[in-house]
């Protein structure tokens, strides 16, 4: 079964079976329901509340999502719930300057559009049992109009998005310029020599001894040395070395984190579900970029996703830079 909260966070692309409707009149934004307002605001668009409420179911059902994808990686966890919290606000503020456009523009979002996506959600995500819907919403503090209302403010969004995307055309050339451009990302991960220091949580004050072990490595400690003393894995007696490795081989954070640490330098402390890790890289072997015509489809995916985001942050600069926000703090 679906997360509920999967329906609650924006995507750039609207479904094939979310309909608009454009006609010569428009329609007042969508509004929170009668009991939110009371609400404190946290901002106001073009005259239009945002609210504590409307803040707080976001996140909330985002970061129960998130909770359940990155049980087993607390860095990741902590990462993509700090995302989630500090991009929340200005999320709300494009819904709702998207909203205006959406109904400048004479767009209409039927009832009975609603109900068909409503109906969708059940089917598709809790297999045609409205119930285990239902029940879904109470878990998650949500009534039925207040999460058709924000359903409502993402389909708008999204509608808008790919509007203002538009269709996208790219050329032979365009297409190869592109591949030029970024060829490590069509490369294989290579391979990398690296030392490690593992700090099991078993350990007294793990995190502690972890952040101080960082700060003694960071400030030129021999990291062989520290590895042989204080590490827990099985590459210790060596001095915390590894053999030349596929990144991608290591598990979630540390591979991501690995890939992103340049030659030489220390990574963070990565926290995994049963330690704490320290990654030096001390050598990368780039992989070979795949031929074009192998990736070619990834390739025009790329470039199109890439132009289709340049023009929807254009126009969002325009909106913002052209409305009245005034922001209360969401503290």
């Amino acid at each position: 079964m679906k997360a509920l909260s999967s329906y609650l966070t924006p995507v750039r692309a609207c479904g094939a079976w979310l309909l608009m409707t454009l006609t010569g009149g428009g329609a007042a934004c969508a509004q929170a329901p009668q009991e939110a307002t009371q609400d404190r605001m946290v901002a106001k668009v073009n005259g239009a509340p945002i609210l504590v409420s409307d803040l707080k179911q976001v996140t909330d059902a985002q970061t129960q999502g998130i909770r359940y994808q990155f049980a087993d990686d607390p860095t990741k966890l902590a990462n993509e719930m700090a995302a989630v919290k500090l991009n929340a606000l200005d999320t709300l503020i494009d819904c709702q300057l998207l909203a205006d456009e959406f109904y400048k523009i004479g767009g209409v979002m039927k009832p009975e559009f609603l109900e068909q996506d409503l109906t969708q959600i059940i089917q598709m995500g809790f297999r045609g049992d409205r119930e285990a819907f239902m029940a879904d919403l109470a878990q998650n503090g949500l009534a039925l109009e207040k999460f058709r209302e924000l359903r409502e403010r993402i389909l708008i969004m999204n509608v808008m998005r790919a509007r203002i995307a538009g269709t996208v055309e790219v050329t032979e050339e365009s297409l190869q310029e592109h591949y030029e451009k970024n060829l490590r990302r069509w490369s294989g991960p290579g391979k990398v020599k690296l030392h490690t220091v593992t700090i099991s949580k078993k350990t007294a004050d793990a995190r502690s001894v972890a952040d101080s072990l960082h700060t003694k490595l960071a400030d030129g400690g021999d990291f062989e040395e520290i590895a042989r003393k204080s590490s827990a894995d099985s590459h210790a007696t060596r001095g915390g070395e590894w053999n030349w490795l596929d990144p991608t081989d290591l598990t979630g954070t540390v591979s991501e984190v690995v890939l992103a640490t340049k030659q030489g330098e220390i990574s963070e402390v990565i926290e995994q579900l049963d330690a704490f890790i320290i990654v030096r890289v001390d050598d990368r072997q780039e992989g070979d970029p795949k031929p074009f015509e192998s990736v070619k489809n990834e390739v025009t995916k790329s470039l199109m996703d890439e132009v289709s985001k340049g023009r929807i942050a254009e126009r969002m600069i325009h909106l913002r830079a052209a409305a009245d926000i005034q922001r209360m703090g969401a503290d």
